[in-house]
Parts: structure tokens; sequence; C-alpha cells
């Protein structure tokens, strides 16, 4: 089937086997492909290129001999809740502004990128297959499960491993020829011959809060030098008192002690040539603040009682800069401090005038938790997205942000935005061209 120059299309219920391609889709856009069963084909099950916002969801692919989604030069696709296994993978060449999410992944080569950026590869279980990278930056992988292959970075930089269960593997992430400036950061590495494999100068990655357990090597690195602790001091809770200090991993076969008890090893944990100064005593999810009691209920009474006025609700909001141009869809990385707190369960973009400027992907962290927020299309309220969880944000204390933008939101030129109600920071904003910029702050409002 061949789908040429075609928008809104709809393919669902096939039984596509024994062919070379199943479905190539060229030059085509917001088209869906969904509830199809693919098996025993060849070159590439779905073939995509040029092609963007299109989504392919629930699809079912077995026994393939190569790719079962194969993007090339294609941006802004959906691939979501697929069951992949048995020989083939989803492969991405020269294709940005992806998401994978959602996908059960067995036995087969796993997820491919090459040449490939800003892309978001999260939610996925994948088993006995591996994520691998080559000459891609600035891709997300978060929140997958990744047992029996592992991570694999081959000359790929600034890009986040986050929030992984990787175990079992061979080497659970793997860092090769100059892959360096990565952050690595509250992952899960247990049970892997090797925790983490560097190699071939891959320095200058920030490698922190993760658990490094029952690994029969924590690290393997030769040639390369990193930063295994956060470059900035943070402050958390541990054993009911709150420290300030800079914070590393977690490794269960540390034999350091902590005299002064704040969680933090009084001695380094060597790693080759290199060490984590600030190791920390038990896994990384004992560093936190306790959720608040909640509030019990006050018993009725039968005395009528004033209405209370309300109060206004807490917003961050940039508000619409003077001049929004230029503006160009990209990733934006930064950092927000409060200086009130502030509820949120959505992220609302402000689009450059005639235009669709809105944000694919937002993901907001801090050392306990993470929210995320993914787009749904041109459809119902696009201009917000609702993150997965309500968003808190506690005064003076700073949160990392990442937003993946599309079309033409409005652009705060600055480095620095001061709001009503706090700050926003840029870190780096790369666009859709791969230029990178440290004064560029899209136009939004967390509400």
């Amino acid at each position: 089937m061949i789908l040429a120059n075609c928008t809104g299309m709809l393919v669902e219920n096939l039984d596509i086997r024994n062919a070379d391609v199943g479905i190539l889709i060229g030059f085509s856009s917001k088209n869906t492909i969904r509830s199809n069963n693919f098996s025993d084909n060849g070159v590439a099950c779905i073939h995509l290129e040029y092609s963007s916002y299109n989504i392919i969801v629930s699809n079912s692919f077995s026994n393939n001999m190569n790719a079962a989604i194969n993007l090339e030069y294609s941006s802004y696709n959906k691939i979501a809740g697929n069951s992949i296994f048995k020989y083939s993978s989803i492969d991405l060449h020269y294709s940005s502004y992806n998401k994978i999410t959602g996908n059960n992944i067995s036995d087969c080569f796993g997820i491919y990128l090459d040449d490939s950026s800003d892309n978001i590869i999260t939610g996925n279980k994948i088993s006995s297959s591996v994520i691998f990278m080559t000459r891609s930056n600035n891709n997300v992988i978060a929140g997958n499960d990744i047992l029996g292959s592992g991570v694999f970075l081959f000359d790929s930089s600034f890009n986040e491993i986050v929030n992984n269960d990787i175990l079992d593997n061979e080497e659970g992430i793997q860092l090769d020829c100059y892959s360096s400036y990565n952050i690595i950061m509250r992952n899960n590495i247990s049970n892997n011959s090797i925790g983490i494999y560097l190699e071939s100068y891959s320095s200058n990655n920030v490698i922190y809060l993760n658990n490094f357990i029952n690994n029969a090597e924590s690290v393997y690195s030769f040639e390369s030098t990193n930063v295994w602790n956060s470059t900035s001091q943070m402050t958390y809770t541990y054993e009911g008192r709150t420290y300030t200090n800079y914070m590393g991993n977690y490794w269960s076969d540390y034999t350091g002690s902590d005299a002064d008890g704040d969680g933090i090893g009084d001695t380094p944990y060597a790693i080759d040539g290199d060490a984590d100064k600030y190791p920390l005593m038990k896994p990384q999810e004992n560093y936190f603040l306790p959720a608040p009691s909640p509030t019990p209920t006050p018993t009725p009474t039968p005395t009528p009682m004033p209405t209370p006025t309300p109060i206004p609700a807490q917003i961050f909001d940039t508000g619409r800069p003077e001049n929004p141009y230029p503006s160009i869809s990209g990733k934006f990385v930064g950092t927000i401090r409060t200086n009130t707190k502030i509820i949120a369960k959505k992220l609302y973009t402000y689009a450059c005038e005639g235009t669709g400027g809105h944000t694919e992907y937002a993901i907001i962290c801090n050392l306990t938790w993470c929210a995320e927020a993914k787009w749904e299309g041109y459809k119902g309220d696009w201009m917000n997205i609702s993150f997965n969880r309500t968003v808190v944000l506690m005064p003076h204390e700073t949160y990392n942000i990442t937003i993946v933008t599309g079309s033409y939101p409005q652009i705060h030129h600055t480095h620095s935005l001061k709001t009503e109600n706090g700050f926003i920071n840029c870190t780096e904003f790369t666009d859709a061209n791969g230029k990178k910029y440290n004064d560029w702050i899209p136009a939004i409002k967390l509400w």
C-alpha cells in the first residue's frame, strides 16, 4: 500500500504478510495507522519518507526480518502502543521531534536512531532489545523498562537518560566514540555485567542520582573523564533532617562511612581514574521531602459559616514578549525558580500570530519526581497540554524543565526572564536546524 501526498487517511484492521514493504508513506501528514497486523515481511512493514504528524498506534509486528517501522527525513510523528516481537525494530534516519512511547518491544533489535535528534523515547518496555544511537543528539530516553540489551550511544551527545529501569543487561549503558555531555540521572541500573561502560573519550557526561545495585562491575571507564555528582548543591531530606550538598550516586558495593549522618559518604567511590566524590549511602529514593499528611476533613457544624473570599490561583506565566521573533520549533532546556507555591496541571503555549505554535512535549523534574505532558495533535484545546500528575512548585526551589516546541511559539529573547512569581532561565535552546542559543525562552503559562 502506498500513500503519497495524503492527509487525514485512516488505515486500520489490515493483515499484511509476506510483503517487502507493507505500507509506504511519502510526503504525507496527519494520517493514522492503527490496529494492523504485520508478520513475515521483508524490508519494512511501515516506511515513512518526508512525512510528519502521522500516528502509528496499536499495531502488532512479529517475525519481520527488518524494520517494523522505518522513518527517513520524517518529523513530529507519534509511534505509540505497538507490539514488536522478534527480529524487527523501530528505525529513525535523519528524523527529529518524533515520540516513541508506550511500545512493547521484545526479542528484536529494538530502537535505532541514526543522525536523528530531538526525539523522545519514553514509557516503553524493551526486553532482549537495545536502544542504539549513532550520531544522534538532544534526544530524551525517559521512564523505560530496559532488560536484556541496554542503551548504547555511539558518537552521540547532549542526550538525557533519565528515570529508566536498566536491568539484566551485558552493559546497562554504553557510551562510545566521543559520546559526551549527556545527562544520566535517576536510573535504576541493576544486575548488569557492567552498569555503565565508557570509552573512547566519552567525557564530560553528568552522571548522578542513579542506583547501581548488584552489578558484576559497576563502571568500566577508559580514556574518559566524567562528572559523577550534581553540578550544583541540592537541598534534600535524609532520615528526617534537611541538608544541602552535592549529590552523587548510590553504589551497593560502597564500603565507606558517613560520620556526620548526612547520607553522603565520607570517602569517594573510585571509578578507574575517576571518582564519585559524593556517593549516596542509600538508594536515591531515600533522599526527598516527605509528602505532608492529609489535612483531616472538619466535622460539619449546623452553624452557618460565612463564604470565604476566594484566593486567586497561583500560576507561572511568562506572558507575551514585546517582539516574539525570530521563532522556530526546537528544544528548550532550562530551570524554573518560584517565589510562591505554584500548582499546575497544564502548560499553555503562546503562539506567533497566524501559526499553530504549540508544545509537543514538556517535562518538569526535581529531586523526587517528574511530570510529563504530551501533545495530542490539532484537536480540542490544542494550545494546552496536560501533565500526567499535578505539578507543585515550592518557593525558592529550583526545577529542571525541558520543552520541545512545534511550529512557531512566541519566544522571549533573553537568558533569564523574571515573572510575577519567579524566574525562568535558559540553559540551551536548539532549533530545528541544530543551531543553539542560550537566550531563547518559549512563552508559556503553567496553570
